[in-house]
């Protein structure tokens, strides 16, 4: 998986229209109705969520592939010593000392995932590190999404202090390519660095059947945080999953 050397320093910005309040109501909601207490934030980036749910009373860890990302949650939560903990692994490696009520993972980190083998490889260690009852929630981007708003699209973000080109392009079997050409002003020029990763669209029912290899069977799917169902128009849909 890519560093996101570059991509984490800017991955706030390029983020601002989540509904970061929103997301963390829908998951502390579930997570207090079935009296979580510990949770894991698999690849949790820069720590947003993460600072959400600490604030809401859960113990959590993050994870993430990225020291980069790892290094902008840790000067987030630097006022949280000894509230969380961090620990660099890749989603489908990783151990933990002790089982934990919940995991959570956010903002379509699962399409990071291109090989349909590391998606099943997550979801068995997200599995086998819950306690019993624990729950698991994801979010993906759909299928839809990649045909339509991401298919072959480019978007341009014209700033103070730097320039995106971002370039999207669609592979085979639903794979988008991401091609980021940063161009950040140091004082008297710009400096451009670039940055390319990919991300997979899987279809609900696939998802669901590595879920429930994985050993899930109770599955959930929302098209959105008022827990309503699924559009074919989706371009992002919401898993929980118990235990």
């Amino acid at each position: 998986m890519n560093s996101y050397n570059i991509f984490a320093r800017f991955y706030d910005y390029l983020n601002q229209n989540v509904d970061y309040d929103a997301g963390s109501s829908f998951i502390s909601g579930i997570f207090k109705d079935n009296n979580v207490k510990s949770v894991v934030d698999l690849a949790c980036g820069t720590g947003i969520m993460r600072e959400k749910l600490i604030n809401e009373g859960f113990e959590v860890i993050g994870i993430d592939a990225s020291c980069d990302m790892l290094s902008q949650a840790q000067q987030r939560l630097t006022d949280y010593s000894g509230k969380f903990s961090l620990l660099n692994a890749k989603m489908q490696d990783f151990e933990l000392e002790e089982h934990v009520d919940g995991f959570i993972c956010c903002l379509d980190s699962i399409n990071h995932l291109t090989e349909q083998e590391d998606v099943l490889k997550t979801f068995k260690n997200v599995y086998n590190s819950l306690n019993d009852g624990g729950i698991f929630i994801f979010d993906v981007n759909t299928v839809y999404k990649h045909q339509t708003a991401l298919n072959n699209r480019a978007y341009v973000y014209d700033e103070e202090d730097f320039f995106l080109s971002w370039d999207n392009e669609l592979l085979e079997d639903n794979i988008v390519r991401i091609m980021l050409d940063f161009f950040v002003y140091n004082g008297e020029s710009y400096d451009r660095y670039s940055e390319e990763f990919n991300e997979r669209a899987y279809s609900k029912e696939a998802l669901c059947d590595m879920l429930k290899s994985a050993g899930f069977n109770s599955i959930n799917i929302y098209g959105g945080f008022d827990f309503s169902e699924p559009k074919i128009d989706s371009e992002r849909i919401f898993f929980v999953c118990i235990k």
